[in-house]
């Protein structure tokens, strides 16, 4: 039995109600045209890390949007870090120093860092200097690791035979 009389339920202003299986449902809504007051709580986000306006450095929002798809959310730290950089180098060396961080399974902004220091202290601007200066970086360590294992395989061969360093 309902109950009839007392005060009639008042309407808010950008929301409506909705039945569904005998429950109420309450939704967030604006109407189209309507004008919404200022002084009225409005969900915005003022730390926005998907948007990045057309003042800010070039390239920004494409590192940050590999960032957020490949690695993580983006601090606002990150993106401090990342605008720095930007100020040296283009920012597809940059996406190439996550790409690296990804395909290493080693996806924290240390390691990017790490990465981009290496490439601005060898003067690295470009993605075709960044490319470079990893193949050399690997060649580098190829050769260190036939280095070490010809004196691993001397000292084997001087241990077998007896032989000492006057040798």
């Amino acid at each position: 039995m309902e109950k009839s009389g007392g005060r009639p339920k008042k309407e808010t202003k950008g929301f409506s109600k909705e039945k569904t299986n005998g429950f109420e449902n309450k939704e967030t809504k604006i109407k189209p045209n309507e004008n919404v007051n200022e002084n009225e709580n409005v969900n915005v986000n003022d730390n926005d890390n998907e948007n990045v306006s057309d003042s800010c450095v070039d390239g920004l929002q494409k590192v940050i949007n590999f960032y957020n798809d490949n690695i993580g959310l983006l601090t606002p730290y990150g993106r401090e870090v990342f605008i720095d950089y930007l100020q040296e180098m283009d920012y597809d060396v940059i996406i190439y120093a996550m790409q690296k961080a990804v395909e290493a399974n080693i996806r924290t902004i240390q390691y990017i860092k790490g990465t981009l220091n290496n490439w601005s202290n060898a003067g690295v601007k470009t993605l075709l200097q960044a490319k470079e200066e990893n193949k050399s970086f690997k060649n580098k360590e190829k050769k260190e690791a036939v280095k070490e294992t010809l004196q691993e395989q001397t000292e084997r061969y001087r241990r077998e035979w007896g032989l000492t360093d006057e040798d």
